[in-house]
């Protein structure tokens, strides 16, 4: 795991607040703790074991059942609407003697489901419906083709209400197998279905890998069994299709799973496989998703689910996820959480493929987990100077006076990335050199540099033209610098480099001249100022 690899305090409990999020994303709708427990076979055996965790649940009255869907049903998006099944029809909650929703069973009645028993008012078997939509379904049994219903063939765009029409299929035949009083053994079958059947099972298997379970769902799963978001008309039990869509294939399946899971260019023996997606950016940079191909091999379906942990997120974040028959390739796309704070920032992305049968090594219940790795590192800005233990952003170089024709003269200078954070600062980019002043007698080889990493130095020459006209010279460089080029980059604060500099005429500065000159008027004058003494006292010259 990427965050064992990374040590220190803080980024362990940066990770255990990342894992809290992510865990409570999808606890919502969760069953509560054990209920499930005592599923561990597969087949007939499975099918009994979930008949008794959800067997015994609170039998409401066919009324109380029709009052229940004005929550079940819930428009999200206006809460005083239901969702109707098969068109997606928005209409009014309210009961008006079913003109403008009735209770569609989804299991007809004339195919098994009895008109007193428990499965009469089952919520998982109810929805509400068009009645002029429910009247055309009729007793037709789910499929695709003449004679058959397809939940999906009335909406526009469609509602797609297929897996969860399969789901429920599933779960009342688990649910009645005869041995509740007035209710019958309900069973699927392929093909059309006969007297207590409903079908097609080979449709609703493929329905419910392609239309997997969605929040809507297991929100309705939840408030059905749930007593305290639905006190006056909660069941008390769950549909475990929904739960658990691996269930689905370890009961029905055709043939022992033989799909293998894996990332990365080829499929591993074991199943179990790994890719990595690095980050290198800068501190409250905007880091930029990246794409990971999910492979999935073998002839069957299956399902998975995907736990995320440290920070990272996924659009592929969750569990009961379902993939169809076949080869196929699934994106999932990775990108960071947070790059608030400067330091590592990595994490994980686990697939398990949960189906509970195998066809072998590497295959459904033996695939072993895969594993996408994010390390990020998030570092801090680079910062330019002309010291290296300090901050200095101005430097002036002196080359004090020269002999006229001496040639060149240099002198060496540094432009240092200091080390703001040990091991997480950016490299430092020269980007550009803006000169003033004499650049002809005064230059340097100061170009373009990138990548200055943290602690180091790029060393340039600074030069004077012994050659040139004597006098007095000056040059100012101002000299842009930033980040490297990583997202996040930004410009840093410029450094001013200046030179100066004299060119002596016969060894003497240029700049005392003057100085010379007005020595000398001083001792003439000085001279004359004597003779007119001495002619004043009458001496002879």
């Amino acid at each position: 795991m990427a965050g064992l690899r990374r040590s220190g305090i803080g980024y362990i409990l940066i990770g255990l607040v990342f894992a809290l999020l992510h865990a409570s994303a999808f606890a919502q709708y969760d069953p509560p703790p054990g209920y499930y427990d005592t599923a561990t076979g597969t087949g007939t055996v499975l099918k009994q074991q979930l008949h008794d965790i959800i067997d015994n649940h609170i039998v409401r009255s066919y009324d109380s059942a029709r009052q229940s869907l004005a929550l079940l049903d819930q428009d999200p998006d206006n809460l005083s609407n239901i969702i109707l099944i098969y068109n997606g029809a928005s209409v009014s909650g309210t009961w008006d003697s079913g003109a403008t929703w009735d209770r569609e069973h989804q299991w007809p009645r004339s195919l098994g489901v009895g008109d007193s028993g428990a499965d009469t008012s089952d919520c998982f078997n109810l929805h509400s419906c068009n009645p002029s939509i429910n009247s055309s379904r009729g007793n037709k049994p789910y499929g695709i083709g003449s004679g058959y219903w397809d939940p999906a063939a009335l909406a526009s765009p469609p509602t797609n209400d297929r897996g969860d029409c399969a789901r429920a299929m599933f779960y009342m035949t688990v649910r009645y197998d005869g041995s509740d009083a007035n209710t019958t053994d309900l069973e699927l079958v392929n093909g059309f279905p006969g007297a207590n059947q409903m079908g097609d099972l080979a449709k609703l298997l493929e329905w419910h890998y392609s239309d997997p379970v969605n929040d809507i769902e297991r929100r309705r799963n939840h408030l059905i069994w749930s007593s305290a978001d639905n006190p006056l008309y909660f069941q008390g039990n769950r549909n475990p299709f929904i739960d658990h869509p691996e269930f689905v294939w370890a009961i029905w399946g055709t043939t022992p799973n033989d799909s293998t899971l894996y990332v990365g260019s080829t499929m591993p023996g074991d199943g179990q496989s790994m890719e990595t997606v690095e980050y290198r950016l800068l501190i409250d940079a905007t880091p930029s998703p990246v794409n990971v191909t999910l492979h999935k091999a073998g002839t069957t379906p299956t399902t998975y689910d995907v736990i995320v942990s440290g920070n990272v997120t996924t659009d592929a974040e969750g569990t009961g996820e379902t993939v169809v028959s076949g080869t196929q390739n699934r994106t999932i796309t990775v990108n960071l959480v947070s790059t608030a704070v400067v330091g590592p920032a990595d994490g994980t992305i686990t697939i398990d493929n949960t189906d509970l049968t195998s066809a072998g090594t590497g295959k459904g219940d033996l695939d072993m987990d895969d594993v996408i790795e994010v390390t990020a590192d998030v570092l801090d800005h680079a910062e330019a100077s002309f010291d290296a233990g300090t901050d200095d952003n101005t430097l002036t170089l002196d080359f004090g006076g020269v002999p006229a024709g001496s040639g060149l003269h240099q002198l060496n200078f540094g432009i240092h990335n200091l080390e703001v954070t040990a091991g997480f600062t950016a490299a430092l980019d020269v980007d550009s050199i803006s000169p003033s002043g004499d650049t002809a007698e005064l230059s340097t080889n100061l170009a373009p540099v990138a990548n200055i990493p943290a602690g180091g130095a790029q060393f340039f020459t600074a030069t004077l033209d012994g050659d040139a006209a004597p006098g007095a010279y000056s040059t100012t460089f101002v000299i842009a610098v930033s980040d490297e080029n990583i997202p996040g980059a930004a410009p840093g604060t410029s450094l001013t480099l200046t030179l100066t500099g004299e060119i002596l005429a016969d060894g003497v500065p240029a700049a005392s001249t003057w100085g010379l000159a007005a020595l000398a008027l001083l001792v003439l004058c000085a001279g004359t100022i004597v003779l007119l003494d001495r002619s004043h006292l009458g001496f002879r010259v």
